[in-house]
């Protein structure tokens, strides 16, 4: 008999112990979506700790999907109107960053993300009909050697020997 009360006092008190531990993690789950819900800026994001994404300008996004853009890093835009697209035999270059190139006349649109490497295609190589036919990036040893180390790419690769 006493060692029936000793197991169903050690089951009452494991009880206790889960309902405890239950309202203990509903708490904290409690403060942490409040403290997610509280979250409005962009500069709040980083605080927070949550991801900031490799784009131009940068962005910070949280768990439940919200998205905020520095505010101190501003994409201006040409205006459409007033602005060609660069064009060549028919292609024409696009993007946000200037990395696309595609058929003249094409909306080439991106979503404003910077890689150093873009920056290669605009220094290195032109944007031009294609032996397939299609309109690209033409490869070159100048450009290859940029996208090999892009970020370093602040001095222009020398040029490949001519032969006679």
């Amino acid at each position: 008999m006493h060692s029936e009360l000793k197991t169903v006092n050690l089951i009452g008190i494991l009880i206790v112990l889960c309902i405890i531990a239950g309202l203990l993690l509903a708490l904290s789950n409690t403060a942490r979506e409040q403290r997610l819900f509280s979250i409005s800026s962009y500069d709040d994001c980083v605080r927070a700790g949550y991801p900031v994404m490799d784009s131009y300008p940068s962005q910070c996004r949280t768990p439940d999907g919200r998205t905020f853009t520095n505010p101190n890093e501003q994409v201006t835009m040409p205006n459409a109107s007033s602005t060609q697209p660069i064009t060549a035999n028919g292609c024409q270059v696009g993007g946000c960053s200037g990395q696309l190139c595609g058929e003249a006349g094409e909306d080439l649109v991106s979503n404003c993300e910077y890689r150093p490497e873009y920056a290669c295609y605009q220094k290195y190589s032109m944007c031009e009909r294609q032996a397939n036919g299609k309109c690209g990036w033409t490869p070159n040893a100048s450009l290859s050697q940029c996208l090999s180390n892009p970020a370093s790419s602040k001095t222009p690769p020398a040029p490949p020997a001519q032969s006679n």
